[in-house]
């Protein structure tokens, strides 16, 4: 766990990762890698690289922390819990990343944690067909990816039709988050995935060969203005999220964690729960 605390007069924000991340993509995101694939591979063309802890640092009390390995989004929404509760504040925000989100609302709806506010980066509140497809062929890519093996259960959870995704999104469920404001911010490039490589050999543009070959069937996730590689921009509006809350960069899943305009967004929202802003 890091904590990073100024005064009881600042507000804090609560940095939750994505599935197979740590939180060094808030700390140290060139440190940081999602199964075989490191982020400082998949930023290196960016011009600037300046961690969203080192963004929030003396304007906001932060905390993070880093999930237990393999953990299932419940699991992390009682971590999450644990954590607020420690925190002992009625002033907080919550940031996630991707499956994040998922976490921030799993909490919320099931064990009554109640920020100021969720900003989702990222975060597929409907699902991810890119999971439907990773489970139909799951036998044959945990032999490319072999760490993909520990992962099953929890990319389980993220298919379009898994329980965990219907419950969460049935209006029993939704009752018990209605009064948090949502903020959904997320991107429709997929331009990080020519950049991958495994061992010494670089892949391919994999967006771009499957939207030739499959055309309109491929999957929103991997097609070039609907996606961001790993998320859809349409799962990334969560049921309670209004239309003008629903931010649109071009940026893709890793860099919207670095990108100055994703930032932008996200301090002009923060600024609207700050107290001490003028």
């Amino acid at each position: 766990m890091t904590i990073y605390k100024i005064s009881d007069r600042h507000p804090w924000v609560v940095l939750i990762h994505g599935l197979g991340a740590t939180e060094k993509g808030w700390l140290e995101p060139l440190e940081e890698r999602i199964l075989l694939v490191s982020f400082k591979t998949l930023l290196k063309e960016e011009s600037e690289v300046t961690p969203f802890v080192e963004r929030l640092k003396g304007q906001y009390n932060i905390a993070t922390w880093t999930q237990s390995p393999y953990c299932l989004i419940d699991d992390a929404a009682r971590e999450l819990k644990v954590l607020a509760e420690s925190i002992k504040s009625k002033r907080m925000i919550f940031i996630a990343h991707s499956r994040g989100g998922l976490i921030a609302r799993c909490a919320m709806q099931k064990y009554g944690i109640r920020p100021q506010a969720l900003i989702c980066l990222s975060t597929p509140h409907h699902g991810s067909m890119l999971a439907d497809f990773t489970m139909k062929y799951f036998f044959l890519l945990q032999w490319i990816l072999p760490s993909l093996k520990g992962y099953k259960a929890s990319i389980m959870e993220l298919c379009t039709d898994s329980t965990f995704i219907k419950e969460l999104n049935s209006p029993q469920a939704i009752e018990q988050e209605k009064d948090i404001p949502h903020y959904d911010i997320c991107g429709n490039s997929t331009s990080f995935f020519h950049l991958i490589r495994i061992w010494s050999l670089k892949l391919f543009n994999i967006a771009g060969v499957c939207e030739k070959i499959f055309g309109n069937r491929s999957i929103p996730e991997l097609k070039y203005g609907y996606g961001d590689g790993m998320t859809s921009t349409q799962s990334c509006k969560s049921p309670l999220t209004v239309e003008e809350n629903h931010i649109v960069f071009p940026v893709n899943h890793a860099n919207i964690l670095i990108d100055t305009r994703v930032w932008n967004s996200v301090k002009t929202i923060l600024q609207k729960y700050d107290d001490n802003q003028d």
